[in-house]
């Protein structure tokens, strides 16, 4: 947390106010005193962990400005990084990020924006599409810069998903308010994604699905390549296809179970 706090005290554009939200609840508010911002700093603990959605929704009735700028703990970005998502953002622009790579491997791009698929089938692109700002259907939303108006637009992120989806949503959600989310590629930052549990990523699929009105027939196709696609990877690794977990994951999300599992 203090590396992020360092970068963000670095940046050319300094924010109004930093939230924190402790989804560990192992924070307290005297640890803050010796971190950089600690003077603009506000800590919000939630032992529970409500999940990723829940966390952004904190700056609800926190905003001070008319953005926000959400960042996860293991965020790596430069010291202009809120300078130029801001300046890429304009009237019909509801969010922006940078170009993100692994922060284990800094030569591979991790996201260069997301797609989706008719059957709701979500994936990262893996190159840049230009080199100016370009939109994209979704941006991953461990580095993003959202305007206020389009967060109210859209009631703020989904917290039904818990873990993976949420950013798919955002995207979607925005695109239905007609604005866009856009990669800024000349802006590159860091980050080292977690693995999708098979389970919460199949279920959270599925959920999308009948919130977007995609049909259960190309959803249930797009999910059995993905789960494919996936158990093959895990089987490379030693590990099993993930076959069972798939199917409750399907299973659940066509019940419309939702939330921390």
């Amino acid at each position: 947390m203090r590396a992020v706090l360092t970068q963000l005290e670095a940046q050319t554009v300094q924010a109004r106010q930093v939230l924190i939200v402790d989804n560990g609840g192992t924070l307290k508010d005297s640890d803050l005193a010796a971190m950089p911002l600690a003077d603009r700093t506000v800590l919000i603990s939630r032992p529970d962990n409500p999940g990723y959605g829940a966390a952004v929704n904190e700056a609800r009735d926190h905003l001070r400005g008319d953005s926000l700028l959400v960042l996860t703990h293991d965020a790596v970005f430069s010291d202009r990084l809120a300078e130029r998502l801001l300046g890429a953002l304009d009237g019909r622009e509801g969010c922006a990020a940078p170009l993100l790579k692994f922060a284990s491997d800094r030569s591979r791009v991790f996201s260069a924006g997301g797609s989706l698929t008719r059957g709701g089938r979500a994936f990262h692109l893996s190159e840049p599409r230009d080199d100016m700002p370009y939109p994209v259907e979704w941006v991953d939303g461990a580095i993003a810069m959202y305007t206020a108006e389009a967060l109210e637009r859209i009631d703020w992120i989904a917290e039904e998903y818990f873990l993976y989806f949420e950013d798919v949503d955002t995207g979607w959600r925005l695109a239905q308010q007609g604005l866009d989310c856009l990669i800024v590629p000349d802006e590159v930052a860091y980050q080292q994604p977690g693995a999708h549990p098979m389970y919460l990523g199949v279920r959270n699929m599925v959920l999308f699905a009948r919130k977007a009105g995609i049909g259960a027939l190309s959803n249930t196709c797009a999910v059995a390549y993905r789960a494919g696609r996936e158990g093959l990877g895990r089987l490379r690794r030693g590990k099993s296809m993930g076959v069972a977990e798939a199917y409750r994951g399907w299973r659940d999300g066509r019940r419309g179970l939702s939330g921390k599992p």
